[in-house]
């Protein structure tokens, strides 16, 4: 099987630091669940502190991801997610406190997703590791009616940054290991006019990814996430104030903070088709819901690339 393939579809959805071929289109279609019970609370002597969800809220939608190599070590990628979020009990004692609407059920397109990456380094020619830089947009400003429910699907920004991606690879017994550290940094569209700092704050993400199999039609390892919005206000500062829990822009008002850790399994029927299972839970947050998730999808490259560079 060709590696660089192999990479490929190890680090779909944008991730890791490897450009496919001049020419060549990989798709990824899936879909996801997650479900939410419990709100943490932020600082200080409530730092441990955290809010039940009433009957917690689900989250289910389905995912396509399509990326274009459009130069050699260039390629562009467009991210579409169609979600419905509903919570379990409506009317229960945190939906209720938080107002009418607050918890009704929202369907709908998430954010858009454009991202594009160069890949700088190549450890295949040579180079100690593989490098990428790239910007990526995320456009959602039809989410923003509804950015102050917990089913919210957004908070109607347009947003804007830098990215980037390092990795290695390397053989594992008649298969293959890789790993690769991706960070993103994204400038936030305030909803305020004025306001400083704005509303949302900037975010930025870090993400690490380890798969391995000693054959090469496997892969399986664990995954890390951490995000971090640093600027606002905590969540029981927010509830504390009849104004700002009543505003449209109250969960965009919030600095908040987790750290999701999970595991993925890739398996492939082909060198150009692959079966990716995921799942994936919260271990620390601030100001941020406790989340479990899965995931199910296929990766597959609808022809190969006329350059025979890959």
């Amino acid at each position: 099987m060709n590696l660089t393939v192999l990479l490929l579809s190890s680090a779909m959805a944008g991730s890791g630091p490897w450009a496919i071929s001049e020419g060549d289109t990989s798709v990824y279609t899936g879909a996801e669940s997650q479900r939410l019970e419990r709100l943490t609370q932020s600082s200080g002597a409530r730092a441990d502190d955290v809010l039940d969800v009433d009957d917690g809220l689900e989250t289910t939608g389905f995912k396509a991801v399509v990326t274009h190599g459009v130069r050699e070590n260039i390629e562009v990628e467009l991210d579409v997610a169609w979600l419905r979020a509903e919570a379990n009990r409506p009317g229960g004692p945190l939906c209720a406190a938080l107002g009418p609407d607050t918890c009704k059920t929202t369907t709908g397109f998430a954010p858009l997703g454009l991202r594009a990456k160069w890949q700088l380094l190549d450890e295949l020619t040579g180079a100690p590791m593989s490098m990428a830089v790239g910007a990526a947009a995320r456009l959602g400003q039809w989410t923003g009616p509804t950015r102050d429910r917990t089913t919210n699907l957004g908070e109607g920004t347009t947003d804007f940054g830098p990215t980037l991606a390092i990795g290695r690879s390397g053989g594992l017994g008649q298969g293959f290991w890789s790993a690769h550290v991706d960070g993103r940094w994204l400038v936030r569209q305030s909803n305020v006019a004025g306001a400083s700092p704005p509303i949302p704050g900037s975010e930025y993400s870090v993400d690490l990814e380890v798969l391995g199999g000693t054959r090469a039609w496997w892969s399986v390892g664990p995954t890390v996430s951490y995000w971090e919005r640093p600027q606002g206000i905590d969540l029981e500062d927010l509830l504390a104030s009849p104004r700002l829990a009543t505003d449209i822009d109250r969960f965009a008002r919030l600095r908040a903070r987790s750290v999701r850790v999970g595991g993925k399994l890739l398996v492939r029927s082909s060198e150009r088709t692959t079966l990716v299972l995921g799942g994936w839970g919260t271990t620390a947050a601030v100001n941020n819901p406790l989340v479990v998730g899965l995931s199910a999808g296929v990766s597959f490259y609808p022809r190969p690339a006329e350059s025979g560079a890959n």
